[in-house]
C-alpha cells in the first residue's frame, strides 16, 4: 500500500517552527540577552526568591503554557551549572508528579477535555506499551512530556515506578539545560543561550515527529 501523503497541516507546522527557530535569534538577540542578564541579576539579589520562580513555573508548565527551554536554559545561566540542574530538576519533577496526580486521580474526561481525546489515548496507548521507555524518551519532547506523565498515572502505573524513572529522566534533562546555560554566560554567547531556548525543544519535538511517522509507516 502506498504511503498516504502527511496531512497538509502538519507540514504547515513544521514550517512555521523552522522560520520560528532561524527567525527569532536573528529578530530578538538583543532583547533575549538583556532578559537574561536581567534574569542573572535577580539571581544574585534573590537567589532563593528566583530559584523559586523558576521552580513553580516549570511545575505550572503542566497546565499553562511555559516554554521550557528558555526556563531551562535561564536556569543554568543564572545559577550555573550544579545548582541550575537542581532548580531544573525540581521544577520537572513538580510539573511530572503532578501530571502522575492529575492523571490517576482526577477524571479521564477532564484529561481529555483539558488535552485533548487523541493525546490523551494516544499517551495512554504508548504508556501502557512501553511503559518506562515511553516516559524516558518522551521527557525532553515539548508538551509530549506533560501528556506521557498524565497517561502513567491515568494507565495505573505503580508510582514509585513512576517517581524513579522520571527522577532519573528528568536529571538528565537538568544536566543537559544546565551545562549550555552555564556555557553560554561563561562564553557570553547568544547562540549557546538560543540553542538551549529554542534549537533543541525544536530537535527534541523533530525527532519525536520522526519516530512517529517511522513507526506508523
Amino acid at each position: 500500500m502506498a504511503e498516504r501523503p502527511a496531512p497538509l497541516t502538519r507540514w504547515l507546522v513544521i514550517a512555521a517552527l523552522l522560520i520560528f527557530v532561524i527567525g527569532v535569534p536573528l529578530a530578538f538577540r538583543d532583547q533575549f540577552m538583556a532578559a537574561s542578564d536581567a534574569i542573572l541579576a535577580a539571581a544574585d539579589e534573590q537567589p532563593v526568591a528566583a530559584a523559586a520562580f523558576i521552580i513553580a513555573a516549570l511545575t505550572l508548565d503542566l497546565f499553562l503554557p511555559v516554554p521550557n527551554g528558555v526556563t531551562n536554559t535561564l536556569a543554568g545561566a543564572a545559577f550555573g551549572f550544579p545548582v541550575g540542574a537542581l532548580v531544573i530538576w525540581l521544577g520537572l519533577m513538580g510539573a511530572s508528579l503532578a501530571g502522575y496526580a492529575f492523571g490517576r486521580w482526577a477524571a479521564r474526561p477532564l484529561a481529555k477535555r483539558l488535552l485533548g481525546t487523541d493525546d490523551v489515548e494516544k499517551a495512554h496507548r504508548l504508556a501502557e506499551r512501553a511503559g518506562p521507555i515511553a516516559l524516558i524518551l518522551s521527557r525532553p519532547v515539548p508538551v509530549l512530556a506533560e501528556v506521557m506523565s498524565i497517561a502513567a498515572g491515568v494507565a495505573g502505573m505503580s508510582f514509585a515506578r513512576f517517581a524513579l524513572v522520571m527522577a532519573l529522566a528528568n536529571l538528565g534533562v537538568a544536566i543537559l539545560f544546565a551545562a549550555i546555560g552555564a556555557a553560554a554566560v561563561e562564553q557570553a554567547s547568544a547562540e549557546l543561550l538560543m540553542l538551549g531556548a529554542i534549537g533543541l525543544p525544536l530537535l527534541f519535538w523533530l525527532s519525536w515527529q520522526g519516530i512517529e511517522r517511522w513507526r506508523t509507516r
